[in-house]
């Protein structure tokens, strides 16, 4: 539990203070706005290229050994960023780091659906609050420590101070055991790591349909603090440094809030249930917030509370669908969903180009409909199945 928890707490503060680090590298090398994104692309490709490699290794090598790659990858990083000396050799530290990101999203999330067999919705929501309260705190605490009126600390030893952390986790997992290094396994609550293949589970039917289902709620979730502040300031002229900033940062308060007391109520509620009244909340939400234009900045970063409920609930269904087989099946739901949200933000990209600023963020409307059917779709399927 201590491993779990801890490792997403340093996840949400390591992948979150690129918000400071990275206008920090733009103006030290002085690049260019094309050779940032170009950047920022190399690295999304990196984390989903290794969701996918690490959801190949966890069946063949076992959750622990992922589990300490993931780590090795992030600690190299670390410790080799403050010896490069330019914009690129600096990505390349980065997309090590990006790497160690990929896997452990498929290592915790493997190692949680062989652990929380109980109550799993409630456990998975207060995992996932851990990432969100790393989140909070990461860039906060970045930006205190490079404040010029402050300590001044340069972006590089930013990260360097993050090592200390990420050491205690790693040297704990090296001498924890594992489910699939436990005797006696109860397989009530613990079930050893699957023998089935990651392409096993690309082959499975039903890891399809929890992977689209997936990657559509991935996609909505992540439309608001992507698309959100850019809409506001396209369409009605809001200042991004200010009130698009303010519109992310309550966003994301009102989401870490709902995946520490949302979990309680789902446990009461159900599972299908609260991902049906999720769904139907935000599409209320995403339909009040652009009826009322500017005034909508006000609603919409409601969506935060119900968006969090999608990703920890759904793979809490799919801990009871696939029992000892969850590990590697929800590595490839994850792989899948990961896909398609990447082609969900390029498409509302594309709408935003072709069809006019601002019509992007408004397509989650159809997205969220979708949403409702493929819900619809996927609670007969289950009771089918």
């Amino acid at each position: 539990m201590f491993i779990l928890f801890g490792t997403m707490f340093i996840f949400g503060i390591l992948e979150n203070i690129k918000g400071v680090s990275y206008p920090l590298i733009k103006n030290e090398f002085n690049v260019s706005y094309e050779s940032l994104g170009t950047m920022i692309l190399i690295l999304s490709i990196s984390y989903t290229l290794f969701v996918i490699v690490s959801g190949i290794l966890l069946g063949r090598m076992g959750t622990k050994k992922v589990y300490l790659m993931g780590f090795v990858c992030m600690l190299l990083a670390l410790f080799s960023i403050n010896l490069m000396p330019g914009f690129w050799t600096v990505t390349y530290s980065l997309i090590v780091l990006f790497a160690g990101f990929g896997i452990l999203e498929i290592a915790v999330n493997g190692m949680a659906t062989q652990i929380f067999t109980k109550k799993s919705a409630l456990m998975m929501n207060l995992l996932h609050f851990m990432y969100g309260a790393g989140s909070i705190v990461g860039p906060k605490a970045a930006g205190m420590l490079a404040n010029p009126a402050g300590p001044g600390i340069a972006w590089r030893q930013i990260y360097l101070l993050t090592i200390p952390l990420v050491l205690i986790i790693f040297i704990f997992s090296l001498y924890a055991k594992f489910p699939a290094s436990l005797k006696n396994i109860n397989s009530e609550n613990i079930t050893r790591d699957s023998k089935k293949s990651f392409i096993t589970a690309l082959k499975t039917p039903a890891v399809w349909v929890f992977g689209i289902t997936l990657g559509v709620m991935v996609g909505l979730e992540l439309a608001s603090p992507t698309w959100g502040g850019l809409y506001f300031q396209d369409l009605y002229g809001m200042d991004p440094t200010t009130s698009g900033a303010n519109f992310v940062s309550a966003f994301f308060v009102l989401f870490t809030i709902s995946r520490l007391v949302s979990g309680f109520l789902i446990e009461k509620i159900g599972y299908l249930k609260s991902l049906f009244g999720a769904a139907l909340s935000m599409m209320v939400l995403f339909s009040v917030g652009f009826a009322l234009g500017p005034s909508g900045i006000y609603v919409l970063p409601l969506l935060g509370f119900f968006s969090a409920i999608l990703w920890p609930t759904i793979l809490a269904v799919a801990i009871g669908h696939f029992g000892s087989d969850a590990p590697v099946m929800t590595g490839a739901i994850i792989a899948i969903a990961g896909l398609l949200n990447a082609g969900i933000q390029f498409i509302i990209g594309c709408i935003n180009l072709w069809v006019g600023t601002g019509w992007g963020y408004r397509s989650c409307l159809l997205l969220n409909l979708v949403l409702i059917f493929l819900l619809m779709g996927f609670n007969r399927w289950l009771k089918e199945h």
